[in-house]
């Protein structure tokens, strides 16, 4: 689907910027202050948000196609697009006072989440008392607020909970030191027996399931869509956008350049053409199963009947996507020849990038793909968060 001179066509211009600037992104393990400036400028960040707090309220899959353009220009920056932009919309689905705290000043915030339920949260009068500490933190370098999951005991129930927090409540441990997804910051966070009121923390079932405090406030249908499903086929755009990139690299590179030993010209060897087709229907397949199947989500939430297979058939398509963009692009990078591996190189990085970021637990093939094949042969799923 193509969009026109909207957000889509903004970030998709600022690309080769955000290209330009990825090796500083690296070096400094986190982005530039720059590269937020001009995200926030494009509107995507508040494209998720409620027209009452100034928001867009736009669509998933306009979302989805931005931040598939910025992964094209860089892994890192692509990857924040989407949590940034979502983590908009999830405030969403908090209490209303909360949206109102987070919103005061301006209809986006810079907000990490960690979904592992790594801390714990004692009830207190009026909240919670939260301490313990997440890893994988992404966006946490700019962030105004986190949110984190929690495991709440009340007898012998337990309960997981997301808590919005202030950013200076928490600490925050500089442990990103990683092969790829450098430029996101995904420092650990830690949150030592902070108070939590009861309006910034909502149930992950009623989150999952499309029933958060916020679709009680908001009447359309984007604010009763279960999480799981968006998070993991937003999440699987960026990377696309980083072999779509890849691929447009490879094919630049592949017109002009003449091998070393034998003088032949790449261009002309029926390998490099197979390669440069083959990834070229791979990615226009992946690019489509990944539109359909958003489009299909907000379908039936629309029509009230996002059920269980639905919400497999997302982490599936999700898990599949992601698995054909790192496929595509360590074939496309062995095929560009040893000098692509300099640390100069765009190749190399975009490498080191996909194979990290296609390894988050959301994209884990055997995992995604049993659960669905369970569903699908009308076998219980058993205790699985991630749907």
């Amino acid at each position: 689907m193509e969009y026109g001179d909207g957000i889509v066509r903004r970030v998709r211009d600022l690309a080769p910027t955000f290209a330009e600037r990825a090796p500083a992104a690296e070096r400094a393990r986190r982005l530039p202050d720059e590269t937020i400036a001009d995200l926030a400028a494009t509107g995507l960040f508040e494209m998720l948000v409620p027209k009452r707090f100034g928001g867009a309220e736009r669509g998933f899959e306009e979302m989805a196609a931005a931040c598939r353009e910025a992964g094209a220009g860089c892994a890192s920056t692509g990857w924040l697009s989407v949590i940034y932009t979502l983590h908009n919309w999830m405030v969403g689905l908090f209490p209303e006072r909360a949206q109102a705290e987070v919103w005061a000043d301006r209809p986006y915030a810079l907000i990490p989440c960690v979904l592992a339920p790594t801390g714990t949260a004692a009830p207190a009068d009026g909240g919670h008392r939260v301490t313990g500490r997440w890893s994988w933190g992404s966006g946490v370098m700019h962030a105004g607020h986190v949110m984190v999951m929690a495991l709440v005991t009340a007898g012998d129930a337990i309960e997981p909970r997301l808590f919005l927090l202030p950013r200076e409540e928490v600490a925050v441990h500089d442990v990103w030191h990683t092969s790829g997804m450098r430029g996101t910051g995904s420092n650990d966070i830690e949150v030592a027996d902070v108070f939590v009121p009861e309006h910034r923390s909502a149930p992950l079932a009623a989150l999952a399931e499309g029933r958060s405090p916020g679709s009680l406030v908001h009447s359309g249908a984007l604010y009763r869509t279960p999480l799981v499903p968006v998070f993991a086929l937003t999440g699987a755009a960026p990377v696309l956008g980083v072999a779509e990139g890849v691929l447009a690299r490879f094919a630049e590179r592949t017109r002009s350049r003449v091998t070393a030993y034998s003088g032949e010209r790449q261009r002309e060897t029926t390998g490099a053409q197979i390669r440069l087709a083959s990834a070229t229907a791979d990615l226009a397949a992946a690019r489509l199963l990944l539109e359909d199947a958003l489009r299909g989500v907000v379908r039936t939430v629309a029509e009230g009947n996002c059920d269980l297979r639905c919400r497999a058939g997302a982490r599936l398509a999700a898990a599949h996507v992601a698995g054909t963009a790192r496929r595509v692009v360590n074939d496309l990078c062995s095929a560009a020849g040893a000098s692509a591996q300099f640390t100069g190189s765009p190749f190399q990085r975009a490498q080191r990038d996909v194979n990290t970021i296609s390894g988050h637990v959301v994209f884990e093939p055997d995992a995604a793909y049993a659960l669905y094949g369970r569903i699908e042969l009308g076998l219980d799923p058993g205790p699985v968060t991630l749907v």
